[in-house]
């Protein structure tokens, strides 16, 4: 009989323990369930605001200009400028430099050797004396000679006469370079005016250079140029660097964010009073922070800056 009333009292407490564990999974469910819900209609009510009051920005005034790199070779008229007699050789300089009519420019055992024309002398070679021109260059070939390390005379030792000694660049005359550049449109339409502007030194400044000639080989353009420069100096190499800059346009900059595609259309929302509206804009990409934009929005204009959080309605900024 006691076995009996111990058994059940053990299968109550089991009873009641079973109980308890389910009234607890319940009222926690129901806590986890009530979080959730409190949560989700936080998320909602925070969506809901962020679309009424979105994060704007206004287009500042911003101007672009493409800046291709021109790698080309320089052309000049030269002449040789040979020994008139065997002997040893002397220079009174050794860089290119401005002479005139008559100067004396080098010296054989003595003797001096003077320039009938005024212009630039230069006691370095480079072997293409005579055979880089215009002609060659332009015509006959697809790609660029290589060219030899240019040396200057060396002095002290004997030269056979007939032999150059130097080269004079007759002056005045136009520098000109030929080149190869990346085809674009803008650089086309700079072609058809009749010069591109060019940049030698980083933080220079721009200088014209006039087009004498240009024809397209494939993606590229092979132009023939005036540069607006010839000082002595540049004598020392043929080859010549610098920037070409196209395509200078004005328009606004808007962060990447504020620039949205919908429907194959590439727009922002912009602001008009309380509302927001998806306008069409024209542009590109102009660096890893701002979207140039050249029709649609001008300076001053508020447009969303998180254009695809938000939808096209009505806003409170304030």
């Amino acid at each position: 009989m006691g076995a009996n009333n111990n058994k059940k009292k053990r299968q109550r407490r089991r009873d009641g323990s079973n109980w308890g564990f389910f009234k607890k999974t319940v009222y926690y469910a129901i806590v986890v369930i009530l979080v959730m819900a409190v949560v989700e209609a936080y998320l909602l009510w925070l969506d809901n605001y962020n679309m009424l009051h979105p994060e704007v920005v206004a287009a500042t005034a911003m101007g672009y200009v493409e800046e291709l790199p021109l790698d080309g070779v320089l052309v000049w008229d030269e002449r040789v400028v040979p020994a008139p007699r065997e002997g040893v050789v002397t220079y009174l300089f050794h860089e290119p430099r401005r002479v005139q009519k008559g100067d004396t420019v080098a010296a054989i055992d003595g003797v001096a050797v003077a320039v009938d024309t005024p212009g630039y002398f230069s006691p370095i070679l480079d072997g293409q004396e005579g055979k880089w021109v215009y002609a060659k260059l332009w015509h006959g070939f697809s790609q660029f000679p290589l060219l030899e390390n240019p040396r200057p005379v060396q002095e002290g030792l004997p030269l056979e006469k007939g032999k150059p000694l130097g080269k004079l660049v007759p002056q005045p005359q136009d520098l000109r370079c030929i080149a190869y550049l990346d085809k674009t449109i803008s650089l086309e339409q700079d072609i058809k005016r009749g010069f591109l502007e060019i940049k030698t030194e980083p933080a220079g400044k721009g200088r014209q250079a006039a087009v004498r000639a240009s024809v397209e080989v494939g993606q590229k353009v092979k132009v023939y140029l005036t540069l607006p420069f010839f000082p002595p100096e540049i004598l020392r190499r043929r080859t010549f660097s610098c920037s070409v800059l196209t395509g200078n346009r004005q328009g606004v900059a808007l962060p990447h964010s504020a620039v949205v595609l919908r429907e194959g259309a590439l727009g922002v929302l912009m602001v008009k009073g309380t509302v927001t509206e998806f306008t069409q804009v024209e542009g590109f990409p102009a660096d890893e922070s701002n979207f140039f934009i050249t029709k649609g929005v001008v300076p001053g204009n508020v447009v969303v800056l998180h254009a695809d959080k938000v939808k096209e309605g009505v806003v409170r900024l304030w």
